[in-house]
């Protein structure tokens, strides 16, 4: 298959997935501009849209382009092996009611960060498949003032597993990791900090012990208190 096809199927293949999950909104989020003309990260196939996807318990937003095929699919043998990044990003949270309300969420600044974030470091895949978890700090999230720390930055924790969405699914050229994106406290992020890799495995111990380990919330307290 040519890239338009991978492309096709790849596209197709994700929305059937979600569709699966829940209700899929037909509208996407994505710029008039896009931001990799402006000097922005580059997404696989230049495409940058975000989907909402609504179930009776909560609403999952998510990344739709990462793992396109690369645009120059057709003339790079190097980047035919792969479905783009090799992975997608999504944020579980509260029922968001449409997407007026998603973009102007704390939920969707979080998810879009992590995005430009994923798009600007093209190894993101391979540290996901030898540490399973990692945790970052993120800016301009329109969160309360005791998720920010002293440097104005958000902390998250990315792979933790959820029981409704799998690990990986399998796209046209290869299977691509579906990766949680979940808001953490800063004395969560501080620990991380701190403890390096054993703290992280920690932390995520605790969120699992907690319960809806991949739910984002501000109602969530700290696993340290």
């Amino acid at each position: 298959m040519d890239y338009q096809k991978h492309f096709d199927a790849s596209y197709e293949k994700r929305n059937s997935f979600w569709k699966e999950i829940g209700n899929l909104e037909s509208d996407v989020l994505s710029h008039l501009i896009n931001p990799s003309f402006m000097g922005g990260p580059t997404w696989p196939s230049l495409r940058q849209s975000f989907i909402k996807i609504d179930t009776p318990g909560s609403t999952f937003l998510a990344t739709d382009g990462l793992s396109d095929p690369y645009s120059d699919y057709d003339t790079n043998e190097k980047n035919q092996a792969y479905n783009g990044l090799g992975f997608e990003l999504y944020v579980e949270t509260e029922n968001l009611e449409n997407l007026d309300t998603v973009k102007n969420s704390w939920q969707f600044d979080m998810l879009y960060q992590a995005g430009l974030l994923a798009a600007d470091n093209g190894n993101l895949i391979n540290l996901f498949q030898q540490y399973t978890y990692l945790s970052t700090e993120l800016y301009n999230i329109k969160v309360p003032d005791n998720f920010v720390n002293e440097d104005g930055r958000v902390g998250v924790l990315m792979g933790l597993q959820s029981d409704r969405i799998p690990k990986q699914i399998e796209l046209s050229i290869e299977p691509i990791l579906l990766v949680n994106v979940k808001l953490i406290t800063p004395d969560e992020v501080k620990y991380i900090t701190d403890h390096g890799t054993n703290g992280r495995n920690e932390i995520v111990e605790k969120i699992m012990q907690q319960g809806n380990a991949t739910f984002s919330s501000l109602d969530r307290k700290s696993v340290l208190l």
